[in-house]
């Protein structure tokens, strides 16, 4: 299963599964991706699935998507291509570590300090 690595200034800020469904991304808190920029449009771009792969779309942004350092109106994304939003990194990656993986499965309650296992 594909993901996006959200990263800031190098720091990992969060997974998120692709499949079928299409990701948005944006400032405004209605997309699926929320960025707090303000260099990032309210609807920013999309990812979709396309073919048997995923692409990135700009949604008429006022600063662009950049896909490996090229501003693209839309780019097919293949594995570790970089894209940047804002001052934003999202890394698409194939497939993610199973230590990783195992991680994401660990929730957070509402008691503090608390964490629980959860089923896919």
């Amino acid at each position: 299963m594909p993901y996006i690595h959200h990263q800031l200034n190098g720091a990992s800020i969060g997974f998120y599964e692709l499949g079928n469904e299409t990701l948005t991304i944006g400032r405004n808190p209605d997309n699926h991706l929320v960025v707090d920029d303000p260099t990032v449009s309210g609807h920013h771009a999309v990812i979709e699935a396309h073919g048997s792969g995923h692409r990135i779309r700009d949604l008429d942004s006022t600063n662009g998507v950049w896909v490996n350092g090229q501003r693209l109106p839309e780019a097919q994304l293949v594995a570790e291509d970089t894209v940047r939003i804002g001052t934003h990194d999202l890394q698409f990656a194939e497939h993610i570590s199973d230590d990783l993986q195992r991680t994401l499965k660990i929730k957070k309650s509402w008691i503090p300090g608390v964490y629980y296992t959860a089923e896919k």
